[in-house]
């Protein structure tokens, strides 16, 4: 019996380490991979709890044998033993509830592993040293320490060396990262594979990244893409639906607008076996699993993209984030995902989905008419706790901007996000003129340009590339450091006051006052 429950007890030890490590290692780079591991975790820790129940069970048993003056030992053990049941309890509930609280599970476990070992270190201490003498330990119990430490002490060396995966290296807000213009490297050479009707006018587009490519997409986040129409090239940017962890392939919804050249051609034209030039992804509106524990969604329209990403994102990473998605959509058959978005419903425990309709059928049960301040009170719970993000066309987001302010909530939680049209690119020897010069100092390039056009526009027109996205000031991804000269902005809410003091200006919204010399 008492060799049953040594090696009970040292397997109880071997799954509290076990689990410790499979947290501290970060094991599955993959969702697939993170979710078997994350399963493989949950069974061991509830062999452990079993275990440990019938370990507490055994020891009952031995302390019942003993008179009523326990020794200091054996009160030690049991206090030491009592002491595992609230911390098994808090980590299975934060295991439950927080999912995403990865420090405070890893000092549980830590913790759990510590008092198990030293559970069990007293007891084989006691078994192994029982018939020793007091000079002398057997040879067996001294190549038996010396071999567990050197293989603790391989384990921790390696373990440290493994570099962690390049994604998952995060900058400090203090310092916010300068995206420049992209360059041949980060060129994707992407493919249309699959074409799915979404609406009357809209379509959503599958293409296939090139062989051994990824990219570091967050949900949110757009790439834009060089569209060659009718010979010539066009620039667009277009938001990212599908869940950034899909590696293989990445899809966007176009909507048909009207007189919108690129939007007519992908919804007319486009057929499986197009190709087309993208860089990216680019963007500050994005989802974050870390600092956003409850999140509202309120989009208009083809707005509902970034949102279908950042739920397909919560969806198959299994995250406890909760959210609610207030739709806003002109009548039930402008809906974008709808299927999808039922089976989210039902899926995701904390999903609620809120359609609202501007042009209803006689059937429709639902909220009716425009986006208002009664929806926001009787749909979004605890406003004051949530990060609310907004995507539709410039005045739906100013409409539930201004709703968000008279309810109380910090600017700070509203995140927003919009796109404008682009510009064709025809660079020509005709190209090059106007009154001012503008030079770029990495590139070596220098050109005329004219006062009344924005420095992107005239980039593009002279065949200069730089990452743009919403072209409205609201986005940030053009944001350029200016060497010298003067332009004038028509907005700069994309910069925060460390990035104008380091000189920084957003192309897509300036004009030159005078020669200037960019850093691109």
């Amino acid at each position: 019996m008492r060799t049953t429950v040594l090696a009970l007890a040292s397997l109880f030890v071997f799954l509290a380490g076990f689990n410790v490590w499979n947290m501290l290692s970060n094991r599955g780079g993959s969702p697939r991979g993170a979710r078997l591991w994350t399963q493989i975790h949950r069974i061991v820790g509830y062999a452990f709890i079993t275990l440990f129940i019938v370990l507490c069970y055994f020891m009952m048993m031995r302390i019942k044998g003993l008179p009523d003056e326990l020794p200091a030992r054996v009160i030690l053990h049991a206090i030491m033993a009592l002491s595992l049941a609230p911390l098994l309890l808090v980590k299975v509930i934060v295991a439950r509830y927080q999912k995403a609280a990865r420090g405070v599970l890893t000092a549980l476990g830590t913790s759990i592993f510590a008092i198990a070992f030293t559970l069990v270190a007293i007891n084989l201490a006691v078994h192994f040293l029982a018939g020793a003498a007091s000079t002398q330990v057997s040879s067996e119990v001294s190549i038996t320490v010396i071999a567990v430490a050197l293989l603790m002490s391989a384990a921790g060396y390696f373990t440290a060396r493994k570099p962690r995966p390049a994604t998952e290296v995060k900058t400090s807000p203090a310092t916010p990262t300068v995206q420049r213009p992209a360059s041949a490297a980060d060129l994707l050479h992407l493919t249309l594979a699959r074409v799915e009707q979404q609406s009357p006018d809209a379509r959503t587009l599958r293409f296939l990244l090139p062989p051994n490519r990824t990219i570091a997409a967050r949900p949110g986040q757009f790439l834009t893409f060089e569209w060659m129409i009718d010979g010539k090239p066009v620039l667009r940017s277009y938001t990212i639906c599908s869940s950034p962890t899909q590696r293989s392939f990445i899809e966007i919804t176009p909507k048909r607008v009207e007189n919108g050249y690129v939007s007519h051609f992908l919804n007319d034209k486009a057929a499986v076996g197009l190709t087309v030039k993208a860089r990216g992804p680019y963007g500050q509106f994005y989802f974050e699993e870390d600092k956003h524990s409850q999140i509202v969604l309120i989009a208009a329209g083809s707005g509902i993209t970034p949102m279908i990403s950042i739920l397909r994102y919560i969806d198959d990473l299994c995250l406890p984030t909760a959210v609610t998605l207030i739709y806003c959509v002109r009548s039930q058959h402008d809906v974008f995902f709808k299927r999808e978005l039922a089976a989210l419903q039902g899926r995701l425990n904390e999903f609620r989905n809120v359609m609202v309709v501007s042009q209803p059928n006689s059937d429709w049960s639902g909220w009716k008419g425009r986006l208002r301040r009664e929806i926001l009170e009787r749909e979004v719970n605890d406003a004051a706790r949530s990060t609310f993000f907004l995507c539709g066309p410039p005045a739906f987001m100013e409409l539930a901007r201004n709703l968000l302010k008279e309810k109380g909530v910090d600017p700070a939680r509203i995140l927003q996000e919009s796109f404008g049209g682009g510009v064709s690119i025809q660079p020509s020897a005709t190209a090059s003129t106007g009154s001012l010069e503008i030079k770029f100092d990495r590139s070596a390039l220098a050109f005329r340009i004219s006062p009344d056009e924005t420095l992107l526009q005239s980039s593009e027109k002279n065949g200069v590339l730089i990452p743009s996205g919403c072209r409205q000031g609201v986005c940030g991804t053009c944001r350029t450091r200016l060497v010298s000269g003067q332009v004038q902005m028509e907005s700069e809410e994309a910069l925060t006051a460390e990035l104008k003091a380091q000189g920084f200006v957003l192309p897509c919204v300036s004009r030159p006052l005078a020669d200037v010399v960019l850093d691109a």
